[in-house]
């Protein structure tokens, strides 16, 4: 009888794992087609902005691939790592002036922007999840 709730329990604890991975892999595809979105503007304004959104993009559709294929740990670490690299950058890009980088004196709070933080804040926790589960 205990064999067959472990194994009821490993079952469900296994299919919430998947779903978290699913919905984490809908969050990254969700800022890879943000940052795609945004590209061609960013292009316009100046490079290096252009550079950046090009690599979170591409960065962003792997990891979500990844996901949907049982991400190891460093994968989970390095998504961890980049989506919170992207989300300072937003926030500091929206505090500070830097028109040498970003081609303006002040970038706007649009919701594009607020709605690829949002995903990406979320897609850390869940990153953060799936990565305690493995261990």
């Amino acid at each position: 009888m205990g064999i067959v709730n472990r194994n009821r329990h490993d079952q469900s604890a296994s299919a919430k794992i998947t779903t978290v991975r699913y919905l984490a892999a809908g969050l990254a595809f969700t800022s890879q087609a943000i940052h795609l979105w945004i590209l061609p503007e960013a292009f316009v304004v100046t490079l290096l902005p252009g550079l950046f959104f090009l690599f979170v993009g591409m960065s962003q559709g792997l990891l979500g691939v990844s996901l949907l294929f049982r991400p190891g740990k460093w994968t989970l670490g390095i998504g961890i790592l980049l989506n919170a690299l992207i989300v300072t950058v937003w926030i500091t890009t929206r505090i500070v002036s830097l028109p040498a980088i970003t081609g303006s004196a002040q970038l706007n709070i649009d919701l594009a922007g607020i709605g690829a933080a949002v995903a990406e804040i979320i897609l850390v926790l869940l990153l953060l999840k799936l990565l305690a589960a493995k261990r």
